[in-house]
């Protein structure tokens, strides 16, 4: 349980504090800047991970960004998603699929 609670607060802490208010802006018209934000999301799992004593292989960090780069967008450009709860949801059950697999 301890485990998928830091892949949590990497969650929490790489979406909402280290995302940028330019990265936030512009995230939907921009798809450079989609990916500065997936990458830096990723980064901050990754050491927030790494902290908690969990090792993330590639594979893992590649399905957290290339989902982190996709799901954003459905809100943020398409506006196919409507409420932040349905993007967190979303980005939660990544992290679920995540921690069955690789840690």
């Amino acid at each position: 349980m301890e485990k998928i609670l830091w892949l949590l607060a990497g969650h929490l802490l790489g979406d909402f504090p280290f995302q940028s208010e330019w990265m936030a802006a512009n995230k939907g018209s921009s798809w450079e800047i989609n990916a500065y934000h997936a990458l830096v999301y990723t980064a901050t799992i990754l050491v927030v991970a790494e902290i908690g004593g969990i090792y993330l292989p590639i594979p893992a960090l590649l399905l957290f960004f290339g989902s982190h780069f996709m799901i954003d967008p459905l809100k943020a450009r398409w506006k196919v998603i409507n409420n932040i709860w349905e993007d967190q949801l979303m980005h939660f059950a990544v992290i679920l699929l995540v921690f069955l697999l690789f840690v």
